[in-house]
């Protein structure tokens, strides 16, 4: 045996059984053949191939699906995701947003945080009701992620810039009165956001995420030491490191405490920069993210994002004076992209896309495979997403069920 959790815990106890036999299971270490006994919503047991059943109560009746070698992961996380299948985050109804859960997760994406950017007050403040509406609609949403909006009105990207609003603590309990609970993560500018009411903002149990600045690195590390444990978007709207001026992004790099977060779409950011920030930063130290907005998935394209027109090649997006608008590939695609240039292993990506962002959340029994960890699960053929699981609940086919 593997790993035995067979003796039932007051969590598990009296719990729905399922038994997916014959997985090939990408473990943080290695992949393995082995079968998985599902109890309530944890994995309770990783046995060896074609044991998992004998190790069932003698009364226990189970579901039991022989995957016939099929892969399986745990369900990808994204963390920066603004839409997608033609769905804006930022403006379609929370009905809406919330059934995109499911066309998520039918690529394999079984979590989000709803990412939302920055917007004059009024606007701003609806759209973050409104988002929060969503997140109570689907347990897909862990949340909310809001780009702004304090940030550096040069850095700001695509965000409008109507959107660019001075800190103030007012503010800010007008925004955290309107996310009801739900606001996960701000990206802020160091330079924007005074340290101590950094410090009142983190004690609320918001995740502060530098990005969209122009700080230099003193700015950044004072930010840091004051609770700013993540960074968005690597490079992406903040100064170029200098070897003079290091800037924000190698203080980010270089700080142990800060998890920092990579477009892997090829088009925001060269794959060598993702292998240093892994080389320094270590497995869970890098949080692979989409990016992806609401023209993601349907190829060439045009819509509108952040109040601009966006046109898109199916490659990526911009706007009429060149500047990229989010990304048009989603998180499951841009890891496996990332993983052929940089010759990754099936668990170094588990770990991009699925470890780190748990990590990240807070959620340390979340993606992984292992002993008492949540099933949240994928199944693939290839590089497809057959099947997803989330607490162990969602549909199999009736062809793999063995009993």
């Amino acid at each position: 045996m593997i790993e035995n959790l067979a003796a039932e815990s007051a969590e598990t106890s009296g719990r729905s059984v399922r038994v997916l036999q014959n997985a090939e299971c990408v473990l943080p270490d290695r992949v393995l053949l082995a079968d998985l006994v599902l109890r309530g919503p944890v994995i309770d047991l990783l046995a060896p191939a074609g044991e998992g059943c004998a190790e069932l109560a003698g009364s226990e009746r189970a579901e039991v699906y022989d995957l016939a070698g099929r892969r399986v992961t745990p369900g990808i996380i994204d963390l920066h995701v603004h839409g997608g299948f033609g769905i804006d985050f930022q403006r379609d109804t929370p009905e809406t947003v919330a059934g995109s859960a499911e066309r998520f997760a039918g690529i394999g994406v079984t979590t989000l945080l709803l990412t939302l950017v920055s917007a004059p007050e009024e606007e701003l403040l609806d759209r973050l009701a409104t988002a929060a509406r969503a997140c109570d609609l689907s347990p897909a949403f862990a949340g909310i992620h809001l780009e702004g909006p304090f940030i550096a009105k040069d850095r700001r990207g695509a965000l409008p810039e109507a959107g660019v609003l001075a800190y103030d603590d007012g503010l800010m309990e007008k925004i955290l009165s309107a996310a009801a609970g739900k606001l996960r993560v701000l990206t802020f500018a160091p330079e924007a956001v005074p340290v101590a009411a950094l410090r009142r903002i983190r004690s609320r149990g918001i995740s502060l995420s530098i990005g969209h600045t122009s700080c230099d690195a003193q700015t950044a590390r004072a930010a840091i030491d004051a609770g700013a444990w993540r960074a968005t978007h690597l490079c992406n709207a903040m100064p170029q490191i200098h070897h003079r001026a290091p800037g924000p992004a190698l203080e980010v790099l270089l700080d142990p405490r800060v998890r920092c977060e990579v477009i892997c779409d090829g088009v925001h950011v060269d794959d060598r920069v993702i292998a240093l920030a892994r080389r320094l930063k270590g497995p869970e130290g890098v949080v692979a993210v989409s990016d992806a907005m609401p023209l993601a998935g349907l190829g060439a394209a045009a819509g509108e994002f952040c109040g601009h027109e966006v046109q898109s090649d199916g490659k990526r997006a911009i706007l009429d004076d060149g500047t990229l608008a989010g990304s048009v590939m989603f998180l499951p695609e841009a890891l496996r992209r990332t993983g052929t240039a940089l010759d990754l292993s099936p668990s170094d990506l588990v770990a991009l896309g699925s470890t780190a962002p748990a990590l990240d959340l807070g959620l340390p029994r979340n993606g992984r495979i292992g002993r008492g960890c949540r099933a949240d699960l994928v199944i693939w053929e290839r590089d497809a997403a057959v099947a997803a699981l989330r607490g162990a609940e969602g549909e199999l086919p009736d062809a793999w069920r063995s009993r």
